[in-house]
């Protein structure tokens, strides 16, 4: 199980992250590169993706975008990750109260997540 929690920065991941990323997406390592393009290395494992946003970046009318969500959906695929589950807060720059609906929001998908377990019907 992989579990990252991260701050949406500018509309993807931040430089600790990246970085982070830097270090495990290595050649020969957790992936080959060949004449088919680059294979994965590693098994398939769980992986959870806490974000918050000061902004709102999912829904029926998001404000800002989100580039981070499929870039660490194609970066942890490219090294065999593929049992992605992610779970955010956003609107954190609206106050008080926008925070606590969001996280409330998040703890409901949580809840539905990991005791009702619909995502292992698949």
């Amino acid at each position: 199980m992989v579990v990252i929690g991260t701050p949406m920065h500018n509309f993807t991941v931040p430089a600790a992250l990246k970085v982070w990323i830097d270090h495990i997406a290595r050649v020969r390592r957790t992936f080959n590169v060949g004449a088919a393009g680059k294979t994965s290395l590693l098994s398939d494992r769980p992986v959870f993706v806490a974000v918050s946003s000061g902004g709102i970046f999912s829904g029926e009318r998001p404000r800002q975008p989100d580039f981070l969500t499929p870039y660490l959906k194609a970066v942890l695929g490219m090294i065999g990750l593929h049992d992605l589950a992610f779970f955010s807060v956003e609107g954190t720059a609206f106050g008080p109260e926008a925070v606590a609906v969001a996280r409330s929001k998040t703890d409901l998908a949580l809840h539905e997540y990991f005791f009702h377990q619909s995502h292992l019907a698949g």
